[in-house]
């Protein structure tokens, strides 16, 4: 879901950006010294996530963990995805330096949305199976509709590519559901206060 340099207009990529750049002032003021070691394992748990690409068409798929890192750290989710996102545009060449705003936007603000929908009451009285499949579920719905929104109001000719790109990543949604479903039990066993908090 990485969008690289030169793909969107300027405006769109300032506009974006600047949003991004206040969710994540918010991230580094309201981060603790206590959280900074469950932020650096999220972030490479993303960092390490993208690397899984199951093809897919002509396109290929890969897991970010999106929801599983919200209801983990909430706001502080800014500071591990931008740590990851930075590393693998200057290592790797995924997304690029430029347009790092506008993917640190599509991927931590879903992040945040979880961590608030995971509190709600009504959500955490189903039953856990389900609670985290819709973890990893919505994450990457709202991923993929910032993406996708994105693209069709930054460009004409994105309008297609917009559609299209939603569509393929249901596929994703429903990976990622049950990848986090499996993740979170396991870590509800292992570990079952790091839920709590």
């Amino acid at each position: 879901m990485h969008i690289s340099d030169g793909v969107l207009t300027l405006e769109v990529t300032i506009v974006v950006s600047v949003v991004a750049l206040l969710g994540l002032i918010k991230a580094l003021k309201e981060l603790d010294n206590e959280a900074i070691s469950l932020t650096s394992v999220a972030s490479a748990l993303f960092f390490i996530a993208s690397f899984i690409h199951i093809p897919f068409g002509v396109t290929q798929i890969h897991l970010i963990l999106l929801g599983v890192i919200g209801i983990l750290l909430g706001w502080s989710s800014f500071v591990a995805i931008f740590v990851a996102l930075l590393l693998q545009a200057l290592l790797l060449g995924y997304g690029g330096v430029v347009s790092i705003g506008v993917n640190l936007f599509i991927m931590a603000t879903p992040s945040v949305m979880v961590y608030y929908l995971y509190r709600i009451e009504y959500v955490q009285r189903l039953n856990d199976k389900l609670k985290y499949f819709l973890v990893g579920f919505i994450g990457t719905f709202f991923a993929a509709l910032f993406l996708s929104l994105i693209l069709y109001f930054s460009k004409e000719e994105y309008g297609y590519a917009s559609y299209t790109l939603f569509l393929v990543n249901i596929v994703t949604m429903m990976v990622e559901g049950i990848v986090s479903m499996f993740l979170l039990l396991f870590l509800k066993k292992v570990y079952p206060t790091l839920l709590k908090e």
